[in-house]
């Protein structure tokens, strides 16, 4: 073991640094909001609504892994992230095809029609009516800023994803998003239990919930694809703002720790030896 340091030592304090540097990011975003933006302002109300979405679902993630039982929660959840930052990623793409405004209305468009393909069977208790005023009120608004902003394209929905996120792993040190993507996928449709096992290497396992290495791993892929999306968010406001690379240069000081390194690469697995209590916190 690294330096007789328990995994938990390690993990506990870039845990907390992650925290904050979420709170960095959003004072960022509302920063360089104009001080008139509304929900309907576009892209600006997009980008800030998809932040926001990102966040909630980063800190939900950090939050899974203080115990190895939650930890590949957070496996789950870097799907939904990778897909908010492909939406951000496409809305700062010029070469795809209108301007930032249009592609935020496109994308806006494609969300709301699988919001209402999504609710057409209600779970009970689901105030029905009251979200069908309120969407048609949207439509209705979104509608009017497609006209008055003379915009053209097809719905940005869930199946462009994969291509924009397959253009993104083309860029350098990107490589990795496509096995990540395909993996979160199957930790989502409960493919993912291999994770809670380690194997004796006798024919026998042990339930270990999840290693060092693999909750290590998981925080690096989330805070990089956090720092990746804020960076896409921001530049679509402020692409000339310098806090945008501040801020990106030191999430990447929290993926590059030599200390996290060592656990990605099983230094603390040994741990497991000695597999925690079900529901105790490292």
């Amino acid at each position: 073991m690294s330096d007789q340091r328990s995994f938990g030592d390690i993990l506990i304090p870039l845990l907390n640094q992650a925290a904050d540097f979420s709170d960095q990011a959003l004072a960022l975003v509302d920063r360089l909001l104009p001080a008139d933006t509304e929900v309907g302002t576009m892209p600006d109300g997009t980008v800030y609504r998809l932040h926001i979405a990102a966040t909630m679902t980063y800190r939900s993630g950090l939050v899974c892994l203080r115990s190895p039982e939650t930890s590949a929660g957070t496996f789950s959840l870097l799907r939904g992230l990778l897909e908010a930052w492909s939406h951000l990623a496409f809305i700062g793409d010029d070469t795809a095809g209108g301007d930032a405004a249009c592609r935020a209305l496109r994308y806006e468009r494609g969300a709301i029609k699988e919001w209402q393909d999504s609710v057409r069977v209600a779970p009970p208790a689901f105030e029905r009516d009251a979200w069908q005023l309120q969407h048609e009120n949207k439509v209705t608004e979104l509608d009017a800023l497609w006209r008055d902003l003379q915009c053209s394209g097809p719905h940005r929905t869930r199946k462009h994803v994969n291509g924009t996120l397959g253009r993104l792993a083309r860029l350098p040190r990107m490589e990795w998003i496509p096995g990540v993507w395909r993996a979160t996928s199957a930790t989502v449709h409960m493919y993912g239990v291999d994770f809670a096992f380690r194997d004796r290497g006798d024919g026998t396992s042990d339930v270990v919930w999840a290693l060092p290495r693999h909750r290590a791993t998981w925080l690096s892929f989330l805070a990089a694809t956090y720092s990746y999306l804020t960076v896409a968010a921001a530049s679509i406001i402020d692409p000339h703002e310098p806090g945008i690379t501040q801020l990106h240069d030191a999430m990447r000081g929290l993926v590059e720790d030599p200390e996290l390194r060592r656990a990605c690469n099983g230094d603390y697995d040994q741990e497991a030896d000695d597999p925690p209590a079900a529901g105790g916190p490292t």
